[in-house]
């Protein structure tokens, strides 16, 4: 035991002397050689030997000390300087000596330090040119997809574009964000819930407050009146800019009110809290010019109109106004033709949200109030119905050419199609990632490393991960390829890809996999309003029938040719559409993923499309979450 201590502390203080010589006072060779008295030829000699051989400070003094020692002895054995001088031998000789020895008897310790210093030093030295290389690349935006845009949905001639009828009434009003115009809180209804939180519905003639609401509407007659008559143009024409000081005076007014011409700039995501101090100048600036900076003010002031003249709609029946209430109802479907006219999928899912009032006004006055509508107005409503028109793929040209913008903003551009991510791509790569994050349902924060610092630190390791430019258009292709072709299939026509395993390998892309989540939920929007539109107009041609044969119809078979030109289909398994009379009045449903007629039993799923386990149907009518 005692050897084992004795050898530890032999080895300790080994270690202790050699950091004293490498780093201490103890190590200064040429002060201990000065001091040695040896004549100065000699110490040169042994300098030259020493400095040459080009070892770690503890070496140098150990072998000074040996030579030190070595000339000392023979001067004690009574030879002169001269003759120790001269049998020395060459100097080079004794350098490489000295230094194969002590290289060969280095410790492992200091082996591997210095190691470890080198690999270290080599490392760095590579993250710097890494580093370097990294930010060397620039990108070179040389499509404007934002004037293509503008172009296309500016396109239409003047005369078939409802904006310029909309916008000065958008200014009386004050319907922009920001305006500080008519709030139009009479018409609504504050209900408090058991949750603590609260509903606000659209005001009904049994309200309290319900005059208030009469008053508001005369007294916004020319706005209704106008909704009514514009929307029956083809067209929204609303202009798109990405920089808004290319909107004309009446336009910028009209959609930005709380703009001042001469405060304008564009900051990108900065403008929104989502990038501002997450990214560079230069990265936000790039983003300023990019697609994503075009906003639509207006958009959603169109669910706005459409409860508006969903009130309109109650008063007219308290008015005995059938004409009224029927243009209220084609006005709400144009309104909602009007949102989705811009390919942008943003503005259809308005569209179809619009489309969604117009089928519940119908229902409402139909399930309340069937005898309402005479036989003129319940055809007029069922083939507007009937021949309404849900795009498959137009909307999604936007979205892959902001895509396109993007990536023309992250990578380099060789001049062939291909390029790679650059510093300053990254940045706007993760301002666009941070703001798909917080736009998500719940606020989603990004994970640490994401983290400016971190960020910056890792980015160049993009180089080795990232997809090339030409990769990224490919994938971009082949995605939207496959969005467009899985938009077309209905819900009853099996998938040729699994859709949620294709997100999932997508997402691994980064940028790409964040832009097509929400796509994928396209094809259901679109199939459900198609749903509600044959259920709308099945029962409005069940009512024409009792009214024309005082009675219900028992079957599609009576109701086909005369009172309906086509057949409504089952969304989800490509059959006829079921009804049967309940209470009297029709309720129309699909038979679920089951395939079991259940009589019009309603599944407990708040989204019966999508559960494929749901034990029960789908009620399209009435009572369908518009």
């Amino acid at each position: 035991m005692s050897q084992v201590r004795s050898a530890n502390i032999s080895f300790g203080d080994r270690i202790l002397d050699r950091m004293k010589l490498q780093f201490l006072a103890d190590g200064d060779w040429e002060t201990g050689l000065s001091d040695s008295s040896l004549p100065q030829e000699v110490q040169v000699v042994i300098r030259n030997v020493v400095s040459q051989t080009g070892l770690l400070r503890f070496e140098k003094a150990e072998i000074a000390q040996e030579l030190i020692n070595h000339f000392q002895d023979g001067r004690d054995r009574d030879r002169s300087w001269e003759s120790l001088v001269a049998d020395f031998g060459k100097i080079d000789v004794a350098v490489s000596l000295f230094r194969s020895s002590k290289l060969r008897n280095r410790p492992m310790s200091v082996k591997a330090f210095r190691g470890s210093f080198y690999v270290f030093g080599g490392g760095l030295l590579g993250y710097l040119l890494l580093q370097l290389f990294f930010h060397s690349a620039k990108p070179n935006p040389s499509v404007d997809y934002g004037a293509m845009l503008n172009a296309e949905v500016t396109s239409a001639p003047v005369e078939q574009q409802a904006w310029p009828h909309y916008r000065d009434l958008w200014i009386k009003y004050g319907l922009s964000e920001g305006a500080g115009g008519d709030s139009f809180d009479e018409l609504y209804v504050k209900e408090e819930g058991s949750d603590g939180g609260h509903t606000i519905t659209e005001i009904r003639s049994s309200d309290e407050g319900w005059d208030k609401a009469v008053a508001k509407l005369e007294s916004i007659k020319d706005l209704l009146d106008a909704w009514r008559k514009y929307s029956k143009l083809p067209h929204l024409g609303t202009p798109l800019h990405v920089d808004k000081r290319k909107y004309s005076d009446a336009d910028l007014k009209a959609l930005f009110p709380q703009l001042k011409r001469e405060d304008i700039r564009n900051n990108g995501l900065s403008e929104f809290g989502f990038a501002d101090g997450l990214i560079s100048n230069e990265a936000d600036e790039l983003l300023s010019g990019s697609t994503i900076s075009i906003l639509l003010p207006h958009v959603q002031q169109f669910r706005e109109a459409a409860r508006i003249l969903h009130v309109d709609t109650r008063l007219a029946i308290t008015q005995g106004d059938r004409k009224r209430a029927v243009d209220n109802i084609k006005a709400i479907h144009g309104l909602a033709r009007q949102a989705g006219d811009a390919p942008i999928f943003v503005c259809t899912l308005v569209g179809y949200a619009v489309h969604g009032i117009a089928f519940g006004v119908t229902e409402e006055v139909m399930v309340e109030h069937p005898d309402f509508f005479d036989e003129e107005h319940l055809f007029e409503l069922q083939q507007q119905a009937a021949n309404l028109e849900f795009s498959d793929s137009h909307s999604l040209s936007f979205e892959q050419n902001f895509a396109m913008d993007l990536i023309q903003r992250i990578y380099s551009d060789d001049g062939n199609g291909d390029g790679r991510i650059t510093a300053v791509g990254a940045e706007v790569q993760h301002a666009v990632t941070n703001f798909l994050y917080q736009m998500s349902p719940g606020g989603e924060e990004l994970p640490w490393y994401h983290d400016s610092y971190v960020r910056a630190a890792i980015a160049p390791v993009d180089l080795f991960l990232a997809p090339s430019r030409r990769e990224m258009v490919a994938m971009l292709e082949d995605t939207y390829e496959n969005l467009r072709e899985r938009m077309k299939h209905p819900m009853w026509e099996p998938e040729e890809t699994d859709w949620e395993e294709y997100v999932n390998t997508q997402e691994e892309s980064g940028l790409l996999g964040s832009l097509i989540v929400g796509l994928g939920h396209a094809k259901n929007a679109r199939e459900v309003k198609l749903a509600y539109r044959d259920a709308v107009a099945l029962a409005l041609a069940c009512h024409r029938y009792k009214k024309a044969n005082g009675k219900w119809p028992e079957s599609l078979d009576q109701l086909t040719g005369k009172w309906l030109t086509d057949t409504p289909i089952d969304r989800l398994n490509g059959k006829p559409l079921n009804f049967t009379i309940k209470d009297d009045a029709p309720v129309i449903y699909s038979l679920g993923h089951d395939g079991d007629d259940d009589g019009g039993v309603n599944t407990n799923s708040d989204a019966p499309w999508l559960d494929q386990n749901g034990d029960g149907d789908w009620v399209v009518w009435p009572q369908a979450d518009m």
